[in-house]
């Protein structure tokens, strides 16, 4: 009986008692934290997804507008900015001549009235060309061979076209010179530029002496390297022998 009975400070010495160890919690403050942050990184990604949406949505709508377009271009032509549209009932009108054309068609009728005595004796010609007259004078009718001295013969018909020059100041005057292929070899005269350009000269003096402005005028010399017909014989050597005067209008601002 004794010996059953056990005492209580030798169960308590035999037996392993365990620590007993409580929940470790997280600080309510640091939780809150926590979830925020995580708040935080789930907006920002939201932002993101959505921009990258609206960016595929703008690029698919401007990719159907090209699309749109390219197809309504290839149905029908393009027009000019600045024509009107015209109905096929809208009947075609013809422009009227510029102001320029209608001078220059004056001026040449003007000029073939007061030329035309001389031109029907082979004298003088009229050519007309998109926008400028030509009158050529034969080399028989203004000089003798060789020389650059106008004959007397010559005036009246210059006194005509200065007159006539002068009733349309607006006009300008390109005198030229031509000669045939014959070499000329003088002390005045070492060749046929100089001779070409001493010509054109001499008609250009006689018209200023008439009152044209030497504004007006300008010279050139071609010598031989202007013709009209090829130099194989006497009769096209004497049609390259001339002088030239171009009458046009100055270029329009």
């Amino acid at each position: 009986m004794k010996e059953s009975m056990l005492e209580p400070s030798s169960l308590e010495n035999d037996s392993e008692w365990l620590p007993l160890k409580r929940p470790w919690h997280k600080p309510l403050g640091s939780q809150r934290k926590e979830s925020e942050a995580e708040k935080g990184h789930d907006l920002w990604l939201l932002t993101l997804s959505d921009l990258l949406l609206l960016l595929m949505i703008f690029f698919a709508l401007l990719f159907g507008l090209t699309l749109q377009q390219q197809a309504q271009g290839s149905q029908s032509p393009p027009q000019a900015a600045d024509a009107p549209m015209q109905s096929e009932e809208t009947p075609v009108k013809i422009q009227p001549p510029s102001a320029p054309d209608g001078i220059l068609a004056s001026f040449e009728t003007d000029l073939r009235a007061i030329i035309g005595e001389e031109d029907s004796k082979g004298k003088a010609g009229i050519t007309r060309r998109a926008d400028h007259l030509i009158l050529t004078f034969p080399e028989r009718i203004l000089f003798n061979p060789g020389r650059a001295e106008l004959k007397l013969s010559i005036q009246p018909i210059l006194d005509k076209v200065g007159s006539l020059a002068l009733a349309y100041p607006d006009f300008l005057m390109e005198i030229q010179g031509h000669t045939d292929d014959r070499p000329v070899n003088t002390k005045r005269y070492p060749s046929n530029w100089e001779l070409s350009v001493d010509r054109a000269t001499q008609v250009a003096k006689a018209l200023i002496g008439l009152g044209i402005a030497p504004a007006q005028i300008s010279v050139k010399g071609f010598g031989e390297y202007r013709t009209l017909y090829p130099n194989d014989n006497e009769s096209n050597r004497s049609k390259n022998r001339r002088v030239e005067i171009q009458f046009y209008l100055p270029p329009q601002p």
